[in-house]
């Protein structure tokens, strides 16, 4: 057995009514094609404050099944599929819910060491929960998927170091890099390492597991993946703009979506873009001229 999956295993979360019923609404909409929820984000470390929206992977077993034709076709073009929840309980507490819908193929492709982009094996190698998973082989292969994608983004944050680092700097440094491949708002490597302290025994177990630990401190392998500084490059320069065109894209689902994206484009980098009506009218047609005029204005830029 692995020790790494083991943790992985360990990892779950007792919700509260108001997240099962979140939950059954997002079934609800796609019946019979949800294989299991990863729930991830601030929300997940604060279950009881119902102003943080909620933030949910769901993994289905067809993007056709799932969407209209055209909707799954741009699913499988440029995921994930992005849609919006409000659930109002009986004491009038109100659930908030961004979830992102994605094949369980392309989930366990993109936590590979073959995908570029680190969206996808960055944000599951950090802490998140396993929900409703519908069999034991499902379970099976999204943790071997989050093993893979903690395995990589860890071998691609190793060369960045020249001497041992201690796990809170190496994960840092690690989710530093990773953020800055999108539109994120951790800008700083101080900025990671605070979050990554919330969640200190994980990432010094993981770094155990992983490495020989000397005096707090990780013994780095010798001989590490050349290339891993300008395979960072071209993240950044591939992804920030690949994310807005993806959230941009996911605007269409839920009223005042673009709206939402370009709040937060312009809360990342200062950036500000008025839309045409024809644009706020269709917003995934016109997400690739969008995302290229934010870049133009220098929205995505390191």
């Amino acid at each position: 057995m692995s020790a790494l999956k083991d943790m992985l295993r360990e990892e779950t979360a007792q919700l509260p009514p108001r997240v099962e019923a979140v939950c059954d609404i997002i079934e609800s909409r796609h019946p019979g094609r949800v294989q299991a929820f990863i729930y991830y984000g601030s929300s997940l470390r604060e279950l009881d404050n119902p102003e943080k929206m909620l933030d949910f992977y769901v993994l289905v077993d067809s993007y056709r099944k799932t969407h209209s034709l055209i909707r799954a076709g741009l699913n499988a073009l440029i995921p994930p599929a992005v849609y919006y929840v409000e659930h109002t309980d009986a004491d009038g507490v109100m659930s908030t819910c961004k979830y992102s819908i994605l094949s369980l193929n392309a989930f366990e492709r993109r936590c590979s060491s073959k995908a570029l982009l680190s969206q996808t094996w960055g944000r599951f190698s950090q802490p998140c929960a396993l929900l409703r998973s519908k069999s034991g082989a499902i379970t099976e292969r999204v943790i071997t998927a989050r093993e893979t994608a903690i395995r990589h983004i860890a071998m691609e944050t190793e060369p960045l170091f020249e001497n041992n680092p201690t796990p809170q700097e190496f994960w840092a440094r690690a989710f530093f890099e990773s953020y800055r491949t999108e539109l994120r708002p951790e800008s700083s490597v101080e900025r990671t390492a605070e979050f990554v302290g919330r969640y200190l025994p994980r990432y010094e177990r993981v770094s155990g597991i992983l490495y020989t630990l000397n005096d707090g401190r990780i013994k780095l392998p010798k001989t590490r993946r050349k290339g891993a500084k300008l395979r960072w490059f071209f993240r950044r320069i591939l992804g920030k703009p690949m994310t807005a065109i993806r959230v941009i894209n996911s605007a269409a689902t839920f009223d005042g979506g673009l709206d939402y994206v370009l709040r937060k484009v312009k809360n990342h980098s200062g950036v500000t873009l008025e839309p045409s009506a024809f644009q706020r009218k269709h917003p995934v047609f016109c997400s690739p001229v969008l995302g290229w005029k934010l870049w133009r204005r220098g929205a995505f830029r390191s």
